[in-house]
């Protein structure tokens, strides 16, 4: 699901809009579809409002408890969205934004170390819509609320609806490959097919990178898209691991990986009101979080019928799923264990949501954590990082720099973690960053 909207927290637009791209949008008037235990099934409307009026007409018992939990939820959101979202490293940087904005930065500081399940328990009392807002919470962290970071929920939770979910004519393919030519059209250059091996170090400093073709280049700062794992376990040569990223590996471990189906199939087997994301989790809260447990699904020829031959629709089915489950097979028993999961998977959906689906397919390629590995370059094709125990909010994720001098890392395993807003905040915190370092941007603005 991704975000074209205005606001501080459009972070996708502004990305492309730095190097002269604008994408042609389709809104989506759900955000997801959710299909849960006792026959709860929750439409997430672009509207706010409507959303509330679904979600209450399931917990008539709760409706002051669910307006209470999500106000906050805006709370968090509009105090984001009001700040100029830069890196939160730089002390001049944060001191300006405070000075403009106080009570906003306040709001934010207070609820820094809390997590989304504590604050939902202050509201609401049903166990049944508790585990509603686990699955809200899972979709954006891949763990229930209790584990996820109150700043990370309210992100997703509110930016689906403010100005609702945006679809990229094309596919999300065309973001990267804007982005791709915005960055060769501003003078970059892109080296494809370049897997870097090693980060090279002189004098206990990141100075460049080396490939598994032998090729070296050398820049004044080094930025590292890889997993924390990767960086400081397989990139780095070095025996001894910084304090901070002991810190780290003690507070988070790896989030399992995914099993992902991609299909065809004939689109008369699809009701013509079918929304574009599901979450499905048919009988058993308690599998919310188990290895093929939950089924995200997503259908974007509902909203670009493009995408796909006339007559078909393309559907993206995922599941997590642990590497440790995959290793140790010989070729014929991987292949023929992907076939019996997928088919698991697809008549699960032939059940609960599509009759006659498992006939009506013309195409279907099955990814394991393996695959995900092999072509993402994830340690265990790991989806991210994951609290060991419940965490204090977002108090022990690290930021972009790192103990290695002239050594930055982005992406998940940063501040504020895992999610599409999160990760392109930090992008941006780290492009702040690396830019005041080699005294490229100004490092204050009032």
């Amino acid at each position: 699901m991704f975000v074209f909207v205005q606001g501080s927290i459009n972070l996708i637009t502004k990305a492309l809009a730095a190097v002269g791209c604008k994408m042609q949008l389709l809104p989506d008037p759900t955000a997801v579809h959710y299909h849960l235990p006792d026959g709860l099934s929750v439409r997430v409307h672009r509207k706010f409002e409507d959303f509330l009026v679904e979600l209450t007409g399931y917990f008539p018992h709760e409706k002051e408890g669910i307006s209470q939990f999500y106000n906050e939820c805006w709370k968090v959101f509009n105090s984001l969205n009001s700040l100029e979202l830069k890196s939160l490293e730089e002390p001049l940087y944060l001191f300006g934004q405070f000075f403009k904005k106080p009570l906003e930065c306040l709001t934010l500081a207070y609820y820094l170390p809390q997590n989304a399940g504590d604050i939902a328990r202050k509201y609401i009392k049903d166990p049944n819509l508790l585990c509603f807002i686990d699955a809200e919470c899972f979709i954006v962290s891949t763990v229930n609320a209790l584990q996820t970071p109150m700043i990370n929920a309210s992100m997703v939770l509110c930016d689906r609806h403010f100005g609702g979910i945006n679809y990229p004519v094309g596919g999300v393919g065309g973001i990267a490959k804007n982005l791709a030519k915005g960055l060769v059209d501003y003078g970059g250059t892109i080296s494809y097919k370049a897997n870097v091996t090693d980060i090279i170090l002189e004098n206990e400093k990141a100075v460049g990178v080396r490939l598994s073709d032998g090729r070296q280049f050398y820049a004044k700062k080094i930025i590292s898209n890889a997993t924390r794992w990767d960086t400081f376990g397989k990139l780095l040569r070095t025996e001894k691991l910084p304090p901070e990223e002991k810190n780290f590996q003690r507070l988070y471990v790896k989030a399992p990986s995914f099993l992902s189906i991609h299909m065809g199939v004939k689109e008369e087997v699809l009701p013509l009101d079918t929304d574009c994301h599901h979450f499905v989790l048919e009988d058993d809260w308690a599998r919310l979080e188990e290895p093929y447990g939950s089924i995200f699904l997503s259908i974007p020829t509902v909203l670009d019928s493009s995408l796909a031959p006339e007559g078909h629709h393309i559907l993206h089915i995922f599941t997590s799923a642990w590497i440790d489950d995959w290793k140790g097979l010989s070729q014929k028993d991987y292949n023929i264990k992907k076939e019996a999961v997928a088919d698991e998977i697809v008549n699960r959906l032939e059940k609960t949501l599509f009759p006659g689906l498992k006939e009506a397919i013309t195409f279907k390629e099955v990814g394991t954590p393996k695959t995900h590995m092999r072509f993402l370059a994830r340690d265990n094709g790991t989806y991210g990082p994951i609290p060991q125990k419940n965490p204090k909010g977002l108090l022990g994720m690290p930021f972009n720099t790192t103990g290695v001098d002239g050594l930055y890392c982005v992406g998940d395993s940063c501040f504020p973690g895992q999610g599409v807003i999160a990760v392109a905040f930090s992008g941006i915190m780290c492009a702040h960053r690396v830019a005041a370092d080699i005294g490229q941007e100004p490092m204050m603005e009032c």
